[in-house]
Parts: structure tokens; sequence; C-alpha cells
């Protein structure tokens, strides 16, 4: 079966690929829930040691480029059992912790555009490309990622520095949690955004 995406059947060309050129001021990073609640407990992410690490280059990467860094964090209400204000889980991945100059978004449902002041903040500051990594992909970084392409941005999601976890299936089945992350980036990647990795931002051209 010769598959195509959306993008593809329409003649969308990549906008980025390698040799691209990629505006550093028009661009942000946005690293979106690296919480230690992804470390261990309920919402332990199998793939978080290794997604983690690719997010900390992929900062790197950033800072190196001159591109902005946005951290978006979730909070829940006082008391609640996950993500609750000032507890251990809620507090950033070590070598993730927003920086000086850093913009921290704070968010309480899963698109960091609800009920934030991201998108005032991108409009001010002239940022039109967005390339989204986080946790969880099924949930946060697809809802954000969904958000911005409907309000124009041109978006791509930074697939190895992503993850999610397992998920119970319709039959109670646990659906592993490589499967639903392939299968998130892959309806994301049909029309979306562009699927992206740090291997192929390292060849692009940032000017």
């Amino acid at each position: 079966m010769n598959s195509r995406t959306l993008r593809q059947i329409v003649g969308a060309p990549l906008s980025l690929h390698s040799g691209a050129t990629l505006i550093a001021a028009k661009t942000a990073v946005v690293l979106i829930d690296y919480q230690n609640e992804y470390r261990q407990g309920p919402l332990a992410l199998p793939d978080e040691a290794a997604a983690s690490a690719t997010a900390r280059q992929l900062r790197a990467w950033a800072d190196q480029a001159g591109v902005a860094v946005i951290h978006v964090l979730h909070r829940a209400p006082a008391g609640a059992p996950i993500f609750a204000p000032d507890s251990v889980g809620a507090a950033p991945i070590d070598g993730l912790v927003p920086a000086a100059g850093e913009l921290v978004i704070h968010k309480h449902l899963p698109s960091a555009f609800s009920g934030t002041g991201l998108a005032d903040e991108l409009q001010a500051r002239g940022i039109e490309t967005l390339l989204i990594a986080g946790y969880m992909t099924h949930n946060c970084v697809d809802s954000t990622t969904r958000d911005a392409f409907h309000r124009g941005s041109r978006v791509a999601v930074v697939a190895d520095a992503s993850a999610t976890r397992d998920l119970p299936g319709p039959d109670g089945k646990a659906i592993p949690a490589a499967q639903v992350n392939a299968a998130v980036l892959a309806g994301l990647g049909d029309r979306i955004a562009e699927i992206v990795d740090t291997t192929l931002l390292a060849t692009l051209n940032v000017a």
C-alpha cells in the first residue's frame, strides 16, 4: 500500500528539510511539561529518560542558534493528586529548568494556548514558526500543535524529544506507548505539522 499524507496529496512542500533556512528571530522552541510527574508514579513514561536527554540537546541547539525557548508547565489546583503547585512532581526535570530570559507559560488544560497568554506573547515577539516537543505526545503536545496550526503558525513536532505512555484500548488491553506515540505523530504529520527530529534540525541554516 502506497500511503501518502494529505500534505503530499495536495503538493505542500516540506519547509523544514536538510539545508533549509530557519529565521531565528521568528522561531521558538516550545518545551511542554518536562516535569517530574513523568519520571515516576502513575504517569511515568517508558521513554522519558531518552526523550528528556534529547530535549536537553534541543534546548542547547536553540541556545546556540539564537532561537527563543518557551517552557510550558502544567499546574493543577492545590491538593490535586498530580501536578499540585510546589510539589516535587510539578517541578521541572533536571536540566530543563527554565533559565533567566526564557519565557514560562503555566497552563491548566492540555493546550498551552487555552487560558494562557501564549498567543499574545508569540504575536508580540513576531514568532511565526514553532518547534514543539514534550509530554505527553497524545495529549498536551497534540492539543498545542493543533491549536498553533489553527492560529496560523508554521508548526513542527520534534519527535525524538517527545514521548507518551501506555494507554488502555477500547477492549481494555494496553496499547504500548511506542504505538500510541507513532499513531499520534502520524496523525499530526498528515496535515497539521511537519514531524522532525534533532538530527534534521542540526542540518538547517539558521539566519
